[in-house]
């Protein structure tokens, strides 16, 4: 009884096997029973003595994949303190897991362009799967280590959407895969996630000076008035000599009306675009926003055409390349001015924004979400400038 077991396991395990190298081969539309069977030593009868269809076979694959992560990830956590700490093991975990097997990742990546997917036990394990690192996250969300996120999915989807794809370009176009990026991965989401700093551009020293003095004018006049402000006060204040403040300002009126054109001038860059950080913002909001009042053209291409490697050899893929492009010619010119980090992994921003968007995407199409993607694009622009500052 139990050798007649073992050959049955052995059995479905050969056909689970076969069925892994023709859907990942042919794809799972082209793929036919016969050659499965083939590949297993069987007829198409003997297949269906194990599986109802082809259908079913491919979902079997993708929920043992998946229960095998659940179980593999749950171990690797095991005894591990603080949740910044859950996150990156649980980073490295997801990337080693999606740099395995190519044929079996280039079928749960095709797997979400089955509507019949979602209804299946196989997206029952992608759940349960997920919600491992969801909790992670919505631990770190309470106790503050997490902020700027309104709800734990946004960066669930920000870690597993940068993963797939950089699993779809490495299943498609042979370039790297995960595992060796798991700590750029890690570090970019938690610098997108970490509690806001008051940022401050580097100033020369004479900007620095001439903002001082009006740091300190502002205070004084708040607090005394105009009149009664003197500017030696102001240049005490501001700890510079009297004649210093006026290699900046003629006088005193010339230094209060001076006072807006100050304050007002990253106003004005931020409202106007001018500022690096605002273009960035707006361009994700405005893909973001594309895809909101392009529901149909968002279907075909998050479902039927990212895993679809002509697609990627396309025309039509090399507008999506030109579109980060812009976002790139940016963030090098922030780097320079020393606004954005030098040593940030643009591949990987890429997979971040569009892995991200994607993930987001998914259930909106799906189970036809009622959350505004416009809200989200706002929110993800600003993760992503945060994740990239100096």
């Amino acid at each position: 009884m139990a050798s007649m077991m073992k050959a049955t396991k052995t059995k479905k395990q050969e056909i689970l096997d076969s069925a892994t190298r023709v859907f990942s081969a042919k794809g799972f539309a082209d793929a036919t029973l016969s050659e499965i069977a083939k590949g297993a030593g069987l007829t198409i009868s003997g297949i269906y003595i194990y599986y109802k269809n082809k259908e079913s076979l491919l979902f079997t694959i993708i929920e043992k994949f998946l229960i095998k992560s659940s179980v593999g990830l749950n171990e690797h956590l095991q005894g591990i303190a603080g949740v910044e700490n859950k996150l990156r093991k649980a980073i490295w975990f997801h990337c080693k897991s999606y740099a395995g097997n190519k044929n079996e990742i280039k079928i749960v990546l095709e797997s979400r362009s089955y509507p019949r997917f979602y209804q299946s036990t196989a997206y029952n394990a992608l759940k349960q799967y997920s919600g491992i690192i969801t909790d992670i996250i919505i631990e770190g969300m309470q106790d503050g280590t997490f902020s700027g996120v309104s709800s734990p999915m946004i960066l669930r989807d920000m870690v597993l959407g940068t993963v797939d794809h950089i699993a779809i370009n490495w299943t498609l176009k042979d370039e790297p895969n995960s595992l060796d990026q798991a700590e750029k991965i890690y570090d970019l989401v938690m610098r997108a996630v970490q509690p806001v700093r008051k940022e401050t551009l580097p100033l020369d020293k004479k900007a620095e000076k001439s903002l001082k003095i009006v740091n300190s004018a502002i205070a004084l006049f708040a607090e005394k008035g105009f009149n009664d402000t003197s500017m030696l006060e102001i240049a005490k204040n501001a700890d510079v000599a009297e004649g210093t403040v006026y290699e900046y300002f003629r006088n005193k009126e010339d230094l209060m009306i001076s006072i807006p054109r100050e304050k007002l001038t990253r106003l004005y860059d931020s409202v106007s675009g001018k500022s690096l950080e605002t273009r960035i913002k707006k361009i994700i909001s405005s893909i973001f926003e594309f895809y909101y009042d392009e529901k149909e053209y968002s279907t075909i291409l998050v479902l039927m055409l990212r895993t679809n490697k002509k697609f990627h050899q396309s025309a039509s893929n090399e507008i999506i390349e030109k579109l980060f492009k812009i976002i790139e010619e940016i963030i090098a010119r922030g780097q320079a001015e020393n606004i954005f980090r030098r040593d940030i992994d643009l591949d990987i921003c890429r997979n971040l924004l569009f892995g991200t968007l994607d993930h987001i995407m998914i259930p909106w199409i799906i189970f036809n979400r009622r959350y505004d993607l416009r809200l989200l694009g706002s929110e993800v622009s600003d993760l992503f400038v945060k994740a990239i500052r100096a």
